[in-house]
């Protein structure tokens, strides 16, 4: 039974018994409290809860999944995955236990054909009663149900969120996956392939169970690749048509066969298989490499794939090929795959070459701590150097932990950890003062003289009576102030906006009898603490005095015209670019914005000009601008966005503007969308890996660049003696003739290619039927040395092996092979001829057949590395 009838089967089954069924959704889960879409259920969660009614009493689905915890062990197993697809069917309050195991087994036995003396069952050590419905529901005997405690038998999100006991299926493979004794002693023989979870409990972080649920629910959940194994009758997991194409297209690439014994080069194969997937997905779902959070599993996943292919030998591109295996094996059931295919492609390929050179750099590292272990017969890898690859090369500690293990070696990862600890305390001593020098404990001292936070009045007014509450220096709090000096300021009640969300804080001023400051930030280095930081521009001040604070009204509105903007861009970048163009961050301040987002590549093909004009119609039409106070949940089931890695509350605010766009945001915004006026953009940038940055002005801002934009094109179009509307036509003629004069260069370049290929060709050396050449070449490219191999190659009329080698100027070594087709014919590989010469200059080869590439990082041995290339070809050519 293939993957596809597998999973029909069961959605079917469940759907006659009154279930609805349900496609598969987002790896990013929309529960905050997970990373990712770890398990069947995470869509349904808010139901088990009881946080919102459920739409149906009962529901089948399949649901792709990732969890993090057995990444060190996929390919070390036969059943460990990264990615999986989870069957499930689901009862919200609905039927419970006996129903549950009935269901299972009947599916199992009758449904996919199970031998039913062949099934096991686990039950939690303290469930009588699914035990007792085990004996009465099914034909499993007493002596086949096994009692585990809450490690194997009590499921739970592993975050604050329902749980409860669980029951789980096994199937007998036989005596040739290991000894008897059941689940309990053998989980290889016997493999889990159904869990019942009984959720009927609320637990914490720490898994404490905190009471009942409003209902009794159940959640089970069907790995469909282990059902593959069952029911296609295959060894393992990888051997299912789920995962054994991307197998077959990893040894296509690498050379390097596929046992399926798990020895030799099997674990990388299965590594460079099942992570090639597992990204493939989450790239598709809108993840990007980061350093932390979803974008870190993804990394780390890709590096990992990387790693294991740079052991077998290949440095070449593993991306792409793998990306094209993913999309034809998995596309047809997941067609977003193919729908995103350049952006998985493009991303995974810049990491792999930012990667690959990481790796390049930091293998060299790692190579001079193995040698001298083994010299001293040393059994640890130091931390310090674990944390140099860490922090310099951006070495995973998972990945040089799994590198130590094979060599061998065990990580020291108590200085590891004591090395980032001193990093993170660095980082935490340079932020324990503001940046105004104040310490924290006076500002703490400060709110805890307020009966409150701060109430802030600015939403409905730009001015506000108030008073003096405390007054701050970097000596402490001080009583008074007189002219000239520069403190905070703290009032109980004000109209100032802190900085926050992305948009600056509002400067104006604040009066007394006695004085007046004029405010030049305001900011909240606490939660519920506002501070004004102010100079005393008249008079002097006292605390406790009564005050007349004044926003400025110009620059306020300069602002709320950015942060209007801002949300109109992102809701237009979404629906150009795509949903994974979220806001990853920015910056709002009076008539300019900076808005940062996720995406592969620069925004190419008028794109900019597309978005522009789309932003600037949207606000034409003076959009309303409405805000409503809600519930949290509320908000998010009407559609509102929540930023990626903005804190809310229980209560926010949520901004929506005409009908694309609806945000919780607590900052200032425009009346109506009309008085945004005019959005230019003025940049677009790459600010890291896979994201970028839009610059934009608005209001008056956008008009004087638009006016300073048509001077510089009238001045330049003076230059030319031209008018301005036919400069760039100028401009286009002058661009052509460079061109081609850098194309008689690159003519003159290759007709000195060809001489040099003809004179090596003559010169090469004959014996017994083979002529063989090899050289190293000066001043000559990648490109241009692979041209030169295959044309001396061509010259030869006979048996023929070509290598030529360049050191480059940063002192490494290329090299290229070329053979004739006989060769080829006769079993002779070129990569076979100069991998053993990459190795002598630190590094390997790529490419098949009649054409091979090569590199090292030590050019020094070029010479070395042609004469052992020589050497290989007579061997391999037979002479």
């Amino acid at each position: 039974m293939d993957s596809h009838s597998i999973r029909e089967q069961f959605l079917e089954f469940f759907e006659e018994r009154g279930h609805r069924r349900y496609d598969s959704v987002s790896l990013i889960p929309q529960d905050p409290t997970l990373l990712l879409t770890i398990a069947g259920m995470v869509p349904f969660k808010a139901w088990f809860m009881g946080d919102s009614g459920p739409a149906v009493p009962r529901a089948t689905s399949h649901q792709r999944c990732v969890r993090t915890n057995d990444i060190e062990n996929v390919g070390r197993t036969t059943r460990h995955l990264s990615l999986f697809e989870m069957l499930g069917n689901f009862s919200f309050g609905d039927y419970f236990k006996r129903e549950a195991i009935a269901w299972a087994w009947e599916l199992s036995t009758r449904a996919y054909g199970f031998e039913p003396e062949r099934i096991w069952a686990t039950v939690f050590e303290e469930d009588d009663e699914s035990e007792q419905i085990w004996l009465e529901e099914t034909d499993v005997p007493a002596e086949r149900i096994q009692r585990l405690g809450a490690q194997d038998n009590y499921w739970w999100t592993h975050n604050a969120g329902p749980g409860g006991p669980n029951t789980e299926l096994y199937y007998d493979r036989g005596e040739a996956f290991g000894g008897a004794g059941g689940p309990a002693a053998n989980d290889e023989r016997y493999l889990e392939f159904y869990n019942c979870v009984f959720m009927q409990h609320v637990l914490d972080e720490d898994g404490k169970i905190l009471g009942e649920l409003p209902r009794q629910n159940v959640d089970t959940g069907m790995g469909l690749e282990r059902m593959a194994v069952l029911l296609q009758d295959v060894p393992d997991i990888f051997d299912t048509d789920v995962l054994r194409p991307m197998v077959d297209r990893a040894v296509e690439l690498t050379g390097t066969e596929y046992t399926g014994t798990m020895q030799g080069a099997d674990l990388s194969l299965r590594v460079i298989a099942e992570h090639a997937r597992s990204v493939c997905f989450l790239l598709g779902d809108g993840v990007l490499p980061a350093k932390e959070g979803r974008g870190y599993v993804l990394r780390r996943l890709l590096r990992r794939a990387v790693r294991h292919a740079h052991l077998l030998g290949f440095d070449g591109d593993l991306v792409g090929p793998m990306v094209d295996s993913v999309i034809v094996t998995m596309g047809p059931l997941y067609p977003f795959l193919d729908q995103q295919r350049e952006l998985i492609t493009r991303v995974a390929t810049a990491e792999q070459a930012d990667f690959q050179h990481r790796l390049a750099q930091g293998m060299q590292m790692v190579d001079e701590v193995l040698a001298t272990a083994r010299a001293g017969d040393n059994t640890t890898f130091p931390g310090e150097v674990a944390f140099r690859l860490h922090d310099t090369h951006g070495f995973p500690i998972d990945l040089t932990a799994e590198i130590a293990e094979d060599a061998g070696l065990v990580l020291d990862r108590e200085a590891f950890e004591a090395l980032m600890t001193e990093q993170r305390e660095r980082a935490r001593a340079a932020t324990k003062k503001a940046g105004d020098g104040i310490d924290l404990g006076v500002r703490r001292t400060a709110a805890a003289t307020l009966d409150g936070p701060v109430e802030f009045l600015g939403y409905a007014t730009t001015e506000a009576e108030s008073v003096l509450a405390s007054l701050l220096t970097v000596a402490g709090p001080v009583t008074g102030a007189q002219e000239g000096d520069e403190l905070e300021v703290v009032l109980p009640r004000t109209p100032f906006y802190a900085e926050g969300g992305g948009q600056v804080g509002d400067r104006g001023i604040i009066e007394t009898d006695t004085g007046r400051l004029d405010v030049l930030d305001t900011q909240q280095p606490l939660e519920g603490l506002i501070v004004h930081r102010a100079r005393v521009a008249a008079g002097e001040i006292t605390t406790g005095q009564p005050v007349r604070a004044s926003v400025d009204r110009d620059r306020r509105l300069a602002t709320a015209r950015s942060h209007s903007a801002t949300h109109v861009l992102h809701a237009t970048m979404k629906e150009v670019l795509g949903s994974h163009a979220q806001q990853a961050g920015s910056y709002v301040e009076p008539g300019r914005l900076r808005f940062d987002f996720p995406h592969f590549d620069s925004l190419k093909g008028g794109i900019i000009e597309q978005v522009e004009r789309i932003i600037n119609e949207r606000v034409l039409h003076d959009p309303a601008v409405t805000t409503e106070i809600m519930d949290i949940e509320a908000a998010k089931a009407a559609g509102a966005v929540a930023n990626f890695g903005d804190k809310y509350g229980e209560v926010v605010r949520v901004v929506t503007i005409g009908d694309f766009s609806k945000e919780l945001c607590g900052g200032t915004h425009v009346p109506s969308g009309a008085t945004i006026g005019t959005i230019h953009i003025v940049r677009e940038e790459s600010i890291g890996s896979n994201t970028r940055r839009i610059e934009a002005l608005t209001g008056m801002d956008a008009w004087r660049f638009a006016v300073a934009e048509r001077m510089i094109a009238e001045e330049t179009a003076g230059l030319f003696d031209t008018s301005s509307d036919q400069v760039v036509q100028r401009v286009t003629d002058l661009i052509e003739r460079l061109r081609a004069a850098e194309k008689q260069l690159a003519q003159l370049r290759a007709a000195g290619v060809q001489a040099q290929a003809r004179q090596l060709a003559d010169n090469a050396v004959r014996d017994d039927g083979l002529a063989i050449v090899t050289a190293s070449v000066e001043g000559l490219s990648g490109d241009d040395l692979r041209s030169l191999a295959q044309q001396v190659r061509n010259h030869l009329a006979e048996r023929a092996v070509v290598v030529v080698g360049a050191a480059t100027a940063d002192g490494k070594a290329q090299l290229v092979g070329a053979l004739t087709a006989d060769l080829v014919a006769a079993g002779v590989q070129a990569r076979a001829i100069v991998h053993p010469a990459a190795q002598l200059v630190g590094g390997g080869a790529g490419g098949s057949g009649d054409l091979a590439q090569a590199g090292g990082r030590d050019g020094s041995r070029l010479a070395e590395a042609l004469r052992l290339a020589e050497a290989t070809a007579r061997e391999l050519a037979g002479t």
